[in-house]
């Protein structure tokens, strides 16, 4: 009886986490042709990608476990299928071990590996991309696994993370007994789609994120596969990230995703949602009002026939359509103050396809 309570209040949660109160009379929908928002030059990114299954050493990562810090075989097994998915990067981010950076395999991938770790707690969890070791030793851990956790900690963890070159990725905020606390203590963004289960809740992250811009916080949204090969709950390849960028090596990657220049798709193959505000303003960009009391933006959809776009902003859902065409473009015209933000959702039923970072208003 409590584990179907559980489940039960977990549903209910997902099911309420969706639902933002009608704010349509703040948006006009504007009529006459005009070109559509090109596609950005982007890359496609497989977030939070483990080489195994490393609970042994996350929760006690001494010399001892060093063999399960991370699998040799399993990094391999990793670029490969990905590399045959026609991903262009992934972010390499084992339990406590940044171990997989350093082996040689890396250099020679036939994609870009950017490396990380997760920062592996049971108050949380957060994945630390792009940081910078001269070896595994160099490690940003955590306290013990059965030492309290407190916000000194996840502080430190976000300042030497920074001082490293990283980017902090709160991971599945809302999963039951790894719960990210209620403070974001200065990380740079979230991971608010991962695995398909009731468990990782997806659509309560995006809520906890959403509330988060409503408040003011600016968050990058990162999809995360979670990948943990071997595992047979997570053999999965997906969800992705689109980053806009100039090449796809390491260094621009880290900047588009640093910019909040993210779409998140369900796969390679997924519909791709094109925000444009103000004549070319995407997400990420903040665009200044100037006294302005309404905006213009274009909402592009390439291949999401039957597909509900949506747009959001801190009033709620702003504009919602079932769209009918291959390319759709919608005009709109938007009441809106500084220190708002705007954002879009492409959903097939309750199968999320697609979702934008925020463009800002100041």
């Amino acid at each position: 009886m409590r584990a179907l309570a559980l489940a039960s209040a977990l549903l209910l949660g997902q099911a309420c986490a969706g639902r933002y109160p009608s704010a349509h009379d703040r948006v006009v929908e504007l009529t006459g042709a005009a070109d559509p928002p090109a596609l950005p030059r982007d890359c496609l990114v497989a977030n939070h990608v483990h080489t195994l299954v490393s609970d042994r050493y996350s929760h006690a990562p001494t010399a001892a476990n060093e063999p399960v810090a991370y699998d040799a075989a399993g990094l391999r097994a990793a670029i490969a299928a990905f590399a045959g998915d026609g991903v262009d990067a992934i972010v390499v981010t084992d339990h406590n071990s940044p171990h997989a950076a350093f082996d040689p395999v890396v250099a020679a991938a036939p994609l870009t590996v950017i490396p990380g770790m997760e920062w592996t707690t049971r108050r949380g969890h957060a994945l630390q991309i792009g940081i910078s070791l001269k070896n595994a030793a160099d490690a940003i851990m955590p306290p013990p696994w059965r030492t309290r956790v407190g916000a000194v900690d996840f502080r430190r963890m976000v300042a030497e993370t920074h001082r490293h070159g990283g980017l902090v990725i709160i991971a599945h905020p809302r999963v039951p007994f790894r719960t990210w606390p209620d403070d974001t203590f200065g990380a740079d963004g979230v991971e608010v789609w991962g695995l398909d289960s009731v468990v990782i809740r997806n659509r309560q992250a995006v809520r906890w994120w959403h509330d988060r811009l409503t408040r003011g916080e600016r968050l990058v949204a990162v999809a995360g596969t979670d990948l943990h090969p071997g595992a047979w709950l997570r053999g999965h390849r997906r969800p992705l990230n689109r980053v806009t960028a100039t090449t796809c090596d390491a260094a621009d990657v880290l900047a588009g995703m640093r910019a909040g220049h993210v779409l998140l798709v369900d796969d390679r193959d997924a519909p791709r949602v094109v925000l444009a505000v103000d004549g070319g303003a995407r997400p990420g960009d903040t665009v200044a009002l100037a006294g302005r009391a309404e905006i213009d933006l274009q909402l592009r959809v390439l291949a999401g026939a039957g597909a509900r776009v949506r747009l959001l902003g801190p009033a709620g859902e702003l504009f919602a359509r079932t769209l009918t065409g291959a390319d759709a473009t919608v005009r709109l015209r938007l009441r809106v103050r500084a220190g708002e933000f705007v954002r879009a959702e492409l959903h097939r039923g309750r199968r999320p396809l697609a979702l934008t970072n925020p463009v800002y208003f100041r």
